[in-house]
């Protein structure tokens, strides 16, 4: 697999007027592709970088890679002109993540979602196991949102932070030039996701449904944890149509905002 990316591939495949994206910005070293495209939001804007050494997840969790081995990305877009519809935003994100690697990994990839933000493989020793792939970051500035997206490409198992990760390689994708092929399949897929958010009408009906048939979240027991160490357990049985997780509990059923939620843990998970 290539360790270094060829900008002139990525701006002329993506950047208009061969892509939808208006600017494509290849960086070196940074700290966080979502802090430099927050420095300077456009709209359709792309940024990519060879590593990023201060990434972050949700509730500011690092997210550090050694260098070669991920994508580090962050996509620029208008907010959808309905407020009710911007909790789909990481959802979105997360089918086009799994558009883009059934397209650049085939049937070598079992590709599920989890709720709100992250995408997981089903790994490939037999185990049955879904483990995490790639994390989303979104973050709004002003009328735009900045949609970070992180996926272990050629990682190492002992690179990865916790053991419920993996990476591509390690589950059976190769490939050459394998980050520049996921960087544009993600930013190609997520262009068309968003699109259709976007447009609204009847296609976000089918947006919404593509989404809860992959989701792994739904039908499981789970608990959540809230701001405060309070946890909420119950069952998945939805999302909303407003991106919500809707839990259902001895009290009741319940709907959760990504924003409301510091973890979503299976219940037999620690």
């Amino acid at each position: 697999m290539s360790e270094t990316l060829h900008a002139s591939v990525l701006v002329d495949t993506l950047a208009v007027p061969s892509g939808a994206w208006s600017r494509v910005d290849v960086c070196g070293v940074v700290g966080s592709t979502n802090a430099v495209s927050l420095a300077e939001p456009v709209p359709w804007r792309v940024v990519v970088a060879e590593q990023q050494d201060a990434g972050r997840g949700r509730h500011s969790r690092a997210w550090v890679s050694p260098a070669g081995t991920s994508v580090a990305m962050s996509m620029t877009v208008p907010l959808p002109p309905r407020p009710e519809e911007w909790g789909w935003i990481p959802l979105v994100t997360g089918l086009a993540v799994r558009d883009a690697l059934a397209r650049v990994g085939g049937d070598a990839l079992d590709v599920a979602l989890k709720w709100p933000n992250d995408v997981l493989i089903r790994a490939s020793d037999g185990s049955g196991e879904l483990l995490k792939v790639c994390g989303i970051l979104c973050e709004s500035a002003g009328d735009v949102v900045v949609v970070g997206v992180g996926v272990n490409v050629s990682v190492a198992r002992e690179d990865l932070p916790v053991p419920t990760a993996t990476s591509l390689a390690l589950e059976g994708f190769s490939g050459q030039a394998a980050r520049e092929q996921v960087v544009i399949a993600v930013a190609e897929a997520f262009a068309t996701r968003f699109a259709t958010l976007s447009n609204g009408g009847p296609f976000v009906r089918g947006l919404r449904a593509d989404y809860r048939q992959r989701c792994s979240t739904i039908g499981l027991d789970v608990r959540i944890h809230v701001p405060g160490d309070q946890i909420v357990s119950g069952r998945a049985v939805d999302v909303d149509d407003e991106g919500r997780l809707v839990v259902e509990s001895d009290a009741g059923r319940k709907a959760f905002a990504a924003g409301d939620v510091v973890h979503v843990r299976r219940s037999d998970q620690a």
